[in-house]
């Protein structure tokens, strides 16, 4: 299965939104995922799908890593 990339466009205000959860997503996952990661879990959650069972490569979401402080 090939894989192809799509160009999304967002607004100043949308891509500031997808920021704003980005931060609130390092919470659970230990690191701050990508634009591309949260843009995946919202279609997840739309769809209905995990995109890791479906994607030809498994793309996961960021691994939770160990604190240290």
């Amino acid at each position: 299965m090939s894989r192809n990339q799509l160009n999304v466009r967002a607004s100043d205000e949308l891509a500031k939104l997808i920021d704003k959860k980005r931060v609130q997503l390092s919470s659970q996952l230990g690191v701050i995922p990508s634009r591309s990661d949260v843009v995946r879990f919202a279609l997840e959650n739309y769809l209905g799908v995990k995109l890791s069972d479906i994607d030809s490569d498994g793309r996961k979401a960021p691994a939770k890593r160990k604190r240290t402080a």
